[in-house]
């Protein structure tokens, strides 16, 4: 379902794409600010779901928590940030093991009250915080990723989860009406729940919530099992409005090539930036927030440099873009 929030944030991401590409040819730079940032406030998960990598790269790579001085200077250094105006309190983990992450959203729009703050969770520990603890975080959208629509294929896709609690946790959040507005259940949509999707939706949006439905992708070729997941036809949701803007970006993505490191920045919890979200295995780290700015790394040489091989479809020599099924 197209709704004024996506069509707003289709037009506001198509005017900043069309600004920074114009900049970018003309003077090898982009806007100062990336349009959408993501944050990593700690890098775990209480998942083993088959859609994400998280089960094996988490065992090869550094875990930990984001301190507090570091994610104070990135809400400061966001104030002036006009640019910057949607921030993800998610980045490759389950956000909500971190018991802090509603008083530090809280904290950033006390800072930053017309940023859009978007939160992405599995949902099975959203019992733990009050309904006022997520009033005053003043989040503009809850994402819950369900991924299906029975407990049976939920319990396939989402090892780990419990599926009883999470669907009492969404009916607690949407029983609230200030709440209720900014709950959106997700799905990736695979070949195992292809058709369980479309009754999915179905069923929450007589709810009379929005929803929102992703294609999967291979996460930057760190998920193994793609090949078995990846569906044979692609999601088709009968939004006129919605199939263009698909058109518009398959055809722009086969001019510019991948948009992401165009628009979006990512920040691990040691201060990392990796030039896209789907970096699961942080092959390519542009700068760390301890010792540089965001604007800093966001226009640094070795951030454009990226930019101008994505420009030319060199992905080849971009270790983050090697194998990823988004550049197909």
């Amino acid at each position: 379902m197209i709704t004024r929030g996506k069509l707003a944030y289709k037009r506001d991401l198509y005017r900043y794409l069309a600004a920074t590409y114009l900049r970018f040819l003309t003077t090898g730079k982009c806007l100062d600010y990336p349009f959408v940032l993501h944050i990593q406030t700690q890098s775990f998960c209480n998942g083993q779901c088959s859609t994400c990598p998280y089960p094996v790269v988490s065992k090869n790579l550094e875990q930990g928590t984001m301190e507090w001085q570091l994610f104070d200077k990135l809400a400061n250094e966001s104030v002036p940030a006009s640019l910057l105006t949607r921030v993800r309190f998610e980045l490759q983990n389950e956000p909500l093991l971190d018991s802090r992450i509603f008083n530090w959203i809280k904290h950033f729009k006390s800072l930053n009250p017309k940023k859009r703050c978007l939160l992405v969770t599995n949902g099975e520990l959203l019992d733990k915080y009050s309904l006022q603890e997520i009033i005053q975080a003043n989040l503009h959208h809850l994402y819950i990723s369900l991924n299906a629509y029975s407990k049976q294929m939920y319990e396939r896709i989402n090892s780990g989860i419990n599926h009883t609690k999470v669907i009492e946790n969404v009916h607690t959040l949407i029983s609230s009406k200030d709440i209720r507005p900014i709950v959106v259940p997700s799905f990736v949509f695979t070949e195992q729940n292809a058709l369980e999707v479309y009754e999915a939706v179905d069923y929450w949006e007589k709810q009379g919530l929005n929803t929102r439905v992703l294609d999967i992708d291979n996460r930057g070729g760190s998920l193994a099992n793609y090949g078995w997941l990846k569906p044979k036809i692609k999601y088709q949701d009968n939004d006129i409005l919605s199939s263009a803007w698909q058109r518009l970006i398959h055809v722009a993505g086969s001019i510019v090539g991948c948009r992401m490191p165009f628009y979006q920045m990512g920040v691990l919890f040691n201060g990392d930036v990796i030039i896209c979200s789907r970096d699961w295995r942080r092959a390519t780290i542009v700068g760390n927030l301890k010792n540089s700015t965001l604007r800093q790394i966001w226009n640094s040489e070795k951030m454009n440099e990226i930019r101008r091989l994505i420009w030319k479809k060199q992905y080849n020599r971009i270790a983050a873009c090697e194998g990823c099924s988004y550049i197909e």
